[in-house]
């Protein structure tokens, strides 16, 4: 798509856009319609390739642009003092200065800090809403950093060079300097990346660059179909030796020497690709490949999507080097370059010594001039030679002896040049210093110490005048003689270093940053930051470019690294099974923008090689992923197969390896502000869970880590909220809490999955993707507790219908109400049940019959209920000491304990009947109205059971045919703001809640009790009551209720 250099001024075609894009443009979903098309598996020439990505790319920078004005309230800010115009006036590039101390974030205490790259709005209000920016006849400005910062050695502090997308002429934003005009920059995103991309996919712009390898992923027949033939050299063999040390099992050896024996065939191209699921080694496969390429001499780049898979094989490799270097002295890291954004790098004591920016810093004061190794060379040369001169100049200054001050010289230049010298030794690649130069480094540090240790020695003032006069020579004493020679030899190896060492003339941070980028044989960095490396000159050619969660990156974003200089053989390391780049764009996501190139060539049919044996969770873990997304294709590791990986944390089966734990009295609330969802009692479960698993953690003192996985950000936050800070810094226990995304390549001993979604369409958002649950389910290394609604996922009709099916049938699948302590937590967090109305099933065969010989009431219920009970009696009933439960058949059993507890019985037909009784009450007004939940569980189908009193209370209730389910019935009876007294109920009003009808069937049972006997010798109990304001409260939230589910039938009607 041609298009001339706009405002931006340095041909920055995505910023042309942006620039041009009114507001309308930028919310208007359809502004690419009919240009953002599906992108094929195959394409016929480099310009449809290229091509191909224009369009869906503009539309994600559209959608991200888009998305952060939509939050521009909480966006960073800055304040501007200072604005002026700069160079030809149709580029309206300006210098901008921000002030020092009131730059921040909005409801927070941050910094912001402008960054190159960065788009902002620049307006003179701090908008909460878009609408904000042209409110009253307002306007604004939307700039982009172009220089300064940091990083920039040429822009004073504070000062930044900004395009902008109009002019400030005539406009309210020239009265900069009237203190009551203020202006503020908004942040809004950073399009380093998109530009990046942008002109790796012009056209024009990459037939200048390399294009071996984008020409062999575009001709795929051949790449699929060629027949490499590597030949047998003596550096492979070589190699296979050495693997051995690194204790690789087969598949990971077999992954290696295809890498590395390709990348010995020089005349011709190579893709290979390593396919790492979750757990495989993957990370200490591609160290074990990177230490081996180093070995070969191989330059090579590794690239990875994000900063954090960055430093992750980073740190792995250094590992390894300090490993292999152990007992060896300094360890040389010259070779090993880390780059990047510093902002977002949390750099770790492990990689600060690789990390550019602290390489810099530790290099610039041996650059300088008059700091530098030359000065530190010269001056110790100057000390051989002139040392007498140099006393005598001192002498007129200071009164010292010449043994002192020989010393003294001594120990002050050669500390200095000792550093100087270890530090470019340790931190200058190897190939900027000459093998000779580098020897003569070791052997000069050496020889000053060997000087030291004799000047230590008892020479008088006669004895330094003989070593460091001019003239003397083979007349020295015996004395003196070994500390002159000494001095001979440091003197010839300081004229060697002085002719022989060639490192630039140059003291600035880019200059020194650029010599380490050209020289290195082993850099890190995002595959965004490569295009560092496309402008360097005198740039030492790639051999080897390794891009580490491939499957991750897009394939555009991936053309970026592939387009360097000379680059011939490329290794993808991944899982396209696990999660894909992130794209905000619904039409550029089903234009399949965010399709990497490893996943492309798989769906190809190019080779992989998989690592095949997994070494981190347990088997029970594994087990469904294995057969759900790798077709059974991964073996468990002895490790994890041995007995010692099954830790119990917690008591009880529910808590084992796996386990899915039901929790349906959830309900699923939308965040309008983060547009997502959460869950609340499913973050109160697992704020219990994990209260419970700490204190046993400090009982037991076994360190343990807990990662919660939530879909949805709301839910994040919702948790963290929960948590707050009671367990930073614990000792024996940690807490993560992320989304699937923030933990894709992390792992924890627990992993608790809170799956959020609960109603009774069954949806479940994009649960439905496989990578995205692959990811949830394969983080876990002892135990992994799933947190869902059953039938809610069940009926998704999903993956996650099968997982749910799949824990059934391995036993593995756990009601919540089972555990006391969580039931505790659902019912106390469920606030009168009024959230609970998404659980309530279809219950529409409820008959409700009066006998009045018998005075019973019959029910029958065919699922799961809650019941509102609307109460119009006040009459008291009399308690009974026991019930009896009998079939239809006619057989009975009894169970003698107190009505108010809990009570077991178990059928002739060996179905566990379980019944938890409410205490009954006086309410204080009549049709007060009462949540009362009657859970039946699956268990399996009963015939027709009655439950009759004894003849104290003739109360029947029948439950009639419960098909698919058992007769376990839970009558809750724990919730002190509903029920203050004892007693029992006589008559109520018994109200059906259909979700599958929306509607609302009431009937009334009548239940009749004998008068109260007399009571000898037993205290009197007043009753109690329940008050006038929470019934009242628990009618509104009923009401409430009611008509949300009115409304939402509406909706969907």
């Amino acid at each position: 798509m041609a298009m001339s250099k706009g405002n931006g001024g340095n041909g920055d075609l995505v910023m042309d856009f942006i620039f041009s894009w009114s507001l309308d443009d930028i919310f208007n979903g359809d502004l690419f319609k009919g240009k953002v098309v599906k992108n094929p598996l195959t394409f016929e020439s480099m310009k449809s390739y290229l091509n191909s990505y224009t369009f869906p790319m503009l539309e994600e920078v559209r959608a991200d642009v888009a998305s952060c004005l939509e939050a521009i309230g909480k966006a960073p800010f800055t304040n501007i003092v200072e604005i002026n115009k700069i160079g030809p006036k149709k580029q309206l590039l300006y210098h901008i200065k921000i002030g020092r101390q009131n730059a921040s974030v909005a409801g927070k205490n941050e910094i912001y800090i402008p960054k190159r790259g960065d788009i902002f709005v620049l307006t003179d209000t701090r908008p909460k809403l878009v609408s904000d920016l042209i409110q009253n006849g307002r306007s604004y400005r939307i700039a982009i950093v172009s220089k300064g910062g940091d990083d920039d050695d040429e822009m004073p502090p504070y000062m930044y060079k900004i395009s902008l997308s109009k002019c400030l002429d005539n406009d309210q934003f020239c009265d900069i300097g009237n203190s009551k005009t203020p202006l503020f920059a908004v942040y809004l995103l950073n399009i380093a990346t998109s530009s990046r991309i942008w002109k790796a996919i012009d056209f024009e712009l990459a037939t200048k660059r390399n294009l071996l390898l984008v020409k062999e992923i575009i001709n795929t027949k051949s790449l699929i179909f060629k027949d490499r033939k590597v030949p047998q050299s003596d550096v492979v063999c070589n190699i296979k030796k050495k693997l051995l040390a690194f204790n690789l099992n087969e598949s990971q050896n077999n992954a290696v020497l295809s890498c590395v024996s390709a990348a010995q065939c020089n005349d011709n191209c190579s893709i290979d690709l390593i396919w790492g699921p979750p757990g495989t080694g993957k990370t200490k496969t591609t160290g074990a490949l990177l230490c081996l390429l180093k070995e070969m001499k191989c330059r090579t780049l590794i690239c990875a999507p994000t900063n954090t898979a960055v430093m992750e094989v980073a740190s792995r490799y250094m590992k390894l080097l300090k490993e292999n270097a152990a007992g060896e002295g300094t360890l040389l890291l010259g070779d090993v370059l880390l780059f990047g954004n510093k902002d977002r790098m949390n750099v770790d004591d492990n990689l600060c010594d690789v990390f550019l920016d602290n390489r810099v810093k530790k290099l610039i004061p041996w650059f300088a001039q008059k700091t530098g190794w030359r000065y530190c060379l010269a001056s110790m040369v100057e000390f051989f030679l002139n040392c007498l001169k140099l006393y005598q100049d001192h002498v007129g200054k200071e009164l010292m002896t010449l043994e002192d001050f020989v010393r003294r010289k001594f120990l002050e230049n050669s500390r200095s040049l000792s550093q100087c010298l270890t530090t470019l030794r340790t931190h200058l690649p190897s190939a900027s210093v000459a093998e000779e130069s580098s020897r003569d480094i070791v052997l000069l540090l050496d020889l000053l110490q060997e000087f030291n240790c004799l000047l230590r020695k008892n020479f008088t003032s006669s004895d330094l005048v003989e070593v460091f006069r001019s003239n003397s020579g083979l007349n020295s004493n015996s004395k003196t003689s070994e500390l002159r020679k000494s001095k001979e030899r440091c003197l010839q190896v300081l004229y060697r270093l002085q002719s022989g060492l060639k490192l630039p003339p140059t003291s600035s941070k880019r200059g020194i940053g650029d010599f380490c980028m050209q020289k290195a044989s082993l850099m890190f960095t995002t595959a965004s930051s490569s295009s560092k490396l496309y402008n360097m000159k005198e740039m030492k050619p790639l051999d080897v470019l390794v891009i580490d969660e491939a499957a991750q990156l897009k394939e555009c974003e991936t053309l970026i690294p592939l387009q360097l200089s000379v680059v011939r053989h490329t290794i993808l390391i991944g899982d396209e099974c696990q999660l894909p780049a992130m794209v905000k764009s619904k039409a550029s996501e089903n234009a399949l923008f965010g399709r990497s190139l490893f996943e492309r060539l798989s769906s190809l049919g190019y080779k992989k090689q998989l690592l095949n044996v997994q070494y981190r969770m347990h088997p029970s873990i594994s087990r469904f992923p294995n057969a759900s997304f790798y077709n059974n294709q991964i073996s468990d590791g002895p490790n994890v197969v041995d007995k010692k990986h099954t830790r119990c944390f917690l008591p009880g089966s529910m808590f084992g390896p796996y386990s899915f734990i039901n929790i349906e009295f959830g309900n699923e609330v939308a965040d309008n502000l983060a547009h997502s969802k959460k869950n609340l009692v499913e973050v109160a479960v697992i704020s219990d869970i994990i209260s419970r698993l700490s204190s046993e953690c400090v009982r037991t003192t076994q360190r343990v880590s807990v990662g919660i996985i939530c879909p949805y950000t709301a839910q994040v936050s919702a948790i963290q909220e929960k948590l707050g800070k009671v367990y930073n810094g614990h000792r024996f226990f940690s807490v993560r809490v992320n989304s699937v995304d923030g933990f894709q390549g992390s792992e924890e001993d627990i992993i608790i999955f809170s799956a959020v979604r609960s109603n009774s369409s069954g949806t479940v958002g994009f649960l439905y993707n496989h990578q995205r649950t692959n990811v949830a389910l394969t983080r876990a290394r002892h135990c992994l507790w799933v947190l869902g609604n059953a039938p809610t996922l069940s009926s998704s009709g999903t993956i996650w219908s099968k997982l749910v099916r799949d824990a059934k049938y391995r036993g593995c699948f756990f009601d919540g109400k089972d555990d006391k302590s969580i039931m505790n937590v659902m019912m106390k967090h469920c606030n009168g049940f009024s959230q609970i109305n998404d659980q309530i099933y279809d219950m529409n065969s409820l008959d409700i019959s009066k006998t009045q010989e018998k005075k019973t009431g019959e029910i029958n219920v065919l699922s799961n209920q809650f019941l509102q009970l609307s109460v119009d009696n006040t009459s008291e009933a009399p308690k009974c000491d026991s019930r009896k439960i009998k079939t239809s058949e006619g057989k009975r059993m009894e169970n003698n304990t107190k009505m108010e507890d809990k009570r077991k019985w178990q059928t002739t037909e060996n179905h566990v009947s379980e019944v938890m009784y409410q205490p009954k009450y006086h309410p204080s007004t009549s049709k007060s109205e009462v949540h009362v939940p009657i859970y039946i569980s699956n268990v399996a189908p009963c015939s027709t059971t009655r439950v009759e009193t004894t003849p104290k209370e003739k109360n029947v209730v029948k439950h009639e045919k419960l098909s698919n389910l058992s007769s376990k019935v839970v009558h809750h009876s724990e919730h002190p703001q509903l029920i203050k007294s004892e007693g029992y109920m006589q008559t109520g009003t018994l109200r059906n809640w259909s979700n599958q009808n929306n509607d609302a069937s009431s009937s009334t049972i009548k239940m009749t009790t004998a008068p109260k006997p007399k009571q000898v010798n037993e205290e009197k109990k007043e009753p109690s009551y329940i008050s006038d304001t929470i019934l009242a409260s628990v009618a509104v939230a009923v009401i409430g209720s009611a008509a949300s589910r009115i409304f939402r039938w509406f909706n969907q009607s």
